[in-house]
């Protein structure tokens, strides 16, 4: 696709632009041609309409979109924005369900803008539309937070599927972004063992000994008559286990090492 640009009353757009903006006009041409006649055949649905803030730094493809996918029964655009305190200012004032964050150019600082506004709009979801240079920050935006990632080709009705998949707390991304997400699942799985094993290292043979006779139900004076250690000893190591663990009393470290793994079933024992 070309990357050049026309600039014509102040609007400049790159050819790859203008092609997804009369892409898109076409589309919703169509779809408002047969509105009218398909209104009254139209089901009542049941489910409330999805709210959705589209927002894009293009003017013409913000409206666009916008404008076919209001015209969908399934949805209402409660607001749309431009970028930065905009976007967060249309939040606050209609909070919608969906987010949908049309970027050129998928990057870390639009990664981070995603984090942002989901930690700041909890209940909300995202959708972001535009161009990826790495499949790797694809991930970081669904790590993020982020429901799904398409590319600007992609047609109105794939749009608005992905928008009842992402609202519906499922994941939408390209196929081959699939693979990748889960070898990062998989590095997440082996960084929280060895996080689990380096945890069992910071207690000693002689703490997981006591952590074992604790889970075996004997109080700190049969311990130290077990191990032949005085009652204060005791205390002292049962003090260093809770705060190695960042629990808060015995019973609540034997529930974290069986958690963890460190101690049989008590079934087993």
């Amino acid at each position: 696709m070309p990357s050049s640009s026309d600039c014509a009353g102040g609007l400049c757009v790159s050819l790859d632009q203008r092609w997804w903006y009369r892409r898109l006009i076409m589309e919703y041409a169509v779809v408002a041609e047969g509105a009218e006649r398909s209104e009254a055949s139209r089901p009542t649905s049941a489910r409330r309409p999805l709210r959705l803030c589209v927002c894009d730094a293009h003017h013409l493809f913000r409206e666009c979109l916008a404008a076919a996918l209001d015209d969908r029964e399934r949805f209402v655009v409660v607001a749309r924005a431009g970028s930065g305190m905009g976007m967060y200012a249309e939040l606050s004032r209609n909070p919608p369900d969906v987010l949908l964050l049309g970027v050129d150019v998928l990057d870390h600082e639009v990664i981070a803008r995603t984090r942002e506004a989901l930690s700041l709009f909890p209940g909300m979801k995202a959708l972001v539309l535009g161009r990826a240079e790495r499949d790797e920050h694809i991930v970081d935006c669904l790590v993020a937070g982020a429901g799904g990632f398409l590319q600007r080709d992609q047609s109105l009705a794939e749009v608005a599927a992905a928008i009842e998949v992402v609202a519906r707390g499922e994941r939408v991304c390209p196929p081959r972004v699939t693979r990748l997400l889960f070898a990062r699942l998989a590095d997440l799985g082996r960084a929280r063992k060895r996080r689990d094993r380096l945890d069992v290292l910071e207690l000693s043979p002689r703490e997981m000994e006591i952590l074992r006779l604790i889970a075996d139900g004997l109080s700190n004076q049969e311990i130290a008559g077990r191990l032949f250690l005085s009652v204060h000893t005791v205390k002292n190591h049962i003090h260093r286990i809770l705060e190695a663990l960042g629990v808060h009393g015995r019973w609540a470290a034997v529930n974290h090492a069986f958690a963890k793994g460190w101690l049989p079933a008590r079934g087993n024992r």
